[in-house]
């Protein structure tokens, strides 16, 4: 069900509706009835996955708090007071009965996942290698259908499983609560990735119909679908144009369609997010935070604490903060310790575990090596960074540079620009040649002169349509730089003002995204994570 057709404004309308009217204790089941039914109008041939996934880290958490009651309780009834050795052999027995289940469950899932995202990546690189010494090829799955949102139901779930593992939260007991806040169909679409113990209170509870939440969830969505289908969508014709030949244009044209799709691949993914966070609104659910305008960052490390959020915060909590706590990781320390002192035993885990983790993050994107090329390039960047930065404190203390000053800011949020679209060229192009051949481009047939009228026209929008995304950004740049230095949402300031003036501006904007919604096929001009 594409969230830009008739259908799916019925279905939020009826459901919204319903959902207000029946017996509040019967709200949560109503929105599982919802996102069921949401899922399987996608497809009923994935249903399976969601579903094994569902029962599995259900069963999984039980019996991970089961074995972990049942050993406070043998403890206690022992007739003598157990001594600590006792104690900690009793523990550790339910320690290795826990790991079992706890690693087969997160195994099925992550193999899952592995399996229906990249096994013909694998096979087709062993294929390459296998032609090379003139072997037979292994067969393709040619038949294999990625289900709807698999990242942003299984990525929820393990971290719930690792949560209960870990004593952080207890099991839900119900099945058909936990396959809600697996299923919710807000979420499925492309994330945020939510945590159990922040979304489950919300889910399971029950709600009051609020106008004034209806009127924010109702401006947030208008927001999205703005950014998706007047900036994001008329965007991705300079930049399919661009990135699917890059060796046709020269370094100005090349430099232009990178910053263009700096624009529209956040337009696309923040416009999203705004969407589905507005639609969980009105059912009165408030999601995390997933975008924080991560264009004024001052740091590479920074941008990625302000992109994705709830991916970053998942990758740290349950990636990185575990690698760093591992022996091999301790070990991997002590001897960085012995050779390079003290300061570099703290910056050492930090900078492997960063490339780890982007490395992770890149591979997550899509089975491409441009993807694992790109996230390898993030990771070592903030890698490097992180172990430069005794060398960059003393450089600017020698220079006299006065970190606060609002010119060094503004140098720092240009360079974090800057290194960031350089990346994008990795992430966008869908070939590791053509990544570097666009910025052999960029540093070697640079013209001004290349960006004209007859070439701007040649990709398809016309002199109309670059007003009007000229326009839009601008809009989007001063909405961001308002809420960037104020920490204030501008849809609430809006609706603080009087109720004539706040409609006028609500019919306006609503006039203005209907007649400049840019004609893209839904084929090419869905959201681009929904593919995840």
């Amino acid at each position: 069900m594409s969230l830009f057709s008739i259908d799916f404004f019925i279905f939020i309308f009826i459901g919204c509706v319903l959902y207000y009217l029946i017996p509040k204790k019967f709200q949560w089941f109503f929105l599982l009835l919802l996102s069921s039914y949401f899922y399987a109008s996608a497809g009923l041939k994935t249903l399976g996955f969601i579903l094994l996934t569902t029962i599995t880290v259900w069963i999984g958490a039980i019996w991970i708090a089961w074995v972990d009651e049942k050993t406070q309780k043998e403890i206690k009834s022992l007739n003598t007071k157990p001594t600590i050795e006792v104690k900690k052999k009793m523990k550790n027995k339910a320690k290795r009965k826990k790991q079992i289940f706890f690693w087969s469950v997160l195994i099925i899932n992550v193999g899952i996942l592995a399996f229906l995202k990249y096994i013909n990546f694998i096979i087709g690189n062993l294929n390459g290698i296998l032609t090379s010494f003139q072997v037979g090829e292994l067969p393709q799955f040619s038949d294999l259908i990625l289900p709807l949102g698999i990242s942003f139901y299984t990525f929820p779930s393990l971290g719930y499983l690792i949560d209960v593992y870990w004593g952080k939260v207890k099991p839900e007991r119900n099945l058909f609560k936990f396959a809600l806040f697996v299923s919710f169909f807000p979420q499925i679409i492309q994330g945020p990735i939510g945590r159990y113990d922040h979304l489950s209170k919300q889910l399971y509870s029950e709600h009051k119909f609020d106008i004034e939440m209806l009127e924010k969830a109702g401006l947030l969505i208008l927001w999205g679908y703005f950014k998706k289908l007047v900036i994001a969508n008329r965007s991705l014709f300079i930049v399919n144009s661009i990135f699917e030949h890059p060796g046709s244009y020269g370094g100005a044209l090349t430099g232009f369609g990178v910053l263009i799709y700096s624009i529209q691949q956040y337009a696309d993914f923040s416009g999203g997010i705004d969407i589905i966070t507005g639609i969980a609104q009105i059912y009165g659910i408030k999601m995390a935070e997933n975008f924080k305008r991560p264009y004024f960052s001052q740091s590479l490390s920074e941008f990625w604490r302000r992109w994705h959020i709830s991916l970053g915060a998942w990758m740290r909590d349950y990636v990185f903060y575990p690698l760093a706590l591992t022996k091999t990781m301790s070990k991997i320390s002590k001897t960085v310790k012995k050779y390079l002192g003290t300061t570099a035993e703290k910056i050492a885990p930090v900078a492997i575990g960063n490339v780890i983790v982007f490395l992770l993050v890149g591979i997550w994107h899509g089975p491409y090596w441009h993807y694992v090329i790109w996230g390898l390039y993030n990771g070592m960047i903030i890698a490097v960074s992180a172990l430069l930065e005794p060398v960059f404190y003393k450089m600017k203390k020698v220079l006299h540079i006065n970190e606060k000053s609002i010119w060094f800011q503004y140098f720092r949020i240009l360079r974090t620009f800057l290194i960031v679209n350089f990346g994008w060229f990795f992430d966008r192009c869908p070939w590791v040649k053509g990544s570097f051949m666009m910025i052999k481009n960029v540093f070697t047939n640079f013209h001004i002169s290349e960006i004209n009228k007859t070439s701007l026209l040649d990709f398809g929008l016309t002199k109309l349509d670059y007003i009007v995304l000229l326009l839009a950004i601008l809009l989007l740049f001063v909405v961001s730089v308002i809420q960037e230095k104020t920490g204030k949402s501008v849809r609430e300031m809006i609706l603080k003002k009087p109720l004539v003036i706040r409609w006028v501006c609500i019919y306006i904007f609503i006039f203005f995204t209907i007649a400049f919604i840019a004609n893209v096929d839904d084929t090419i001009g869905g959201f681009m994570y929904a593919q995840f």
